[in-house]
């Protein structure tokens, strides 16, 4: 057995505890550009509607997110451009009076949005 051997078993006696330091954290001596290629991580993207129901949509890459976003956006375009009108409209008792349910209907139908629908939203 040479010399060299003998000092390498008794400071791996004497030193596993800084042996075992360096195992346990696989990412200490890592590059920081090769820190991206680490899990994939997957997210939600979540919208509530005007109804207040919540969707989600998971997303496993930054690909698939964006289009989801862009693909959400759409409907928060058309949900504030809907709470506009009905802001232009008083509201008594939390319901916009029955008198301007019909000119309500009239823009609101160009959402393609039902007749039920508008009522719920009008607070009947």
């Amino acid at each position: 057995m040479s010399k060299f051997s003998i000092e390498f078993k008794e400071s791996v006696k004497t030193g596993g505890n800084r042996l075992g330091q360096l195992i346990e954290n696989p990412f200490k001596n890592f590059a920081a550009s090769k820190m991206s290629l680490g899990r994939k991580t997957m997210c939600v993207v979540e919208y509530t509607d005007l109804m207040n129901k919540t969707h989600r949509i998971v997303c496993n890459n930054r690909k698939q997110m964006k289009e989801a976003q862009l693909f959400l956006s759409i409907f928060k375009k058309e949900a504030a451009s809907i709470k506009g009108i009905i802001s232009e409209y008083p509201v008594v008792m939390g319901r916009i009076p029955k008198r301007f349910l019909t000119e309500l209907r009239s823009e609101l139908k160009e959402y393609g949005l039902s007749y039920a629908f508008i009522n719920r939203l009008a607070g009947y």
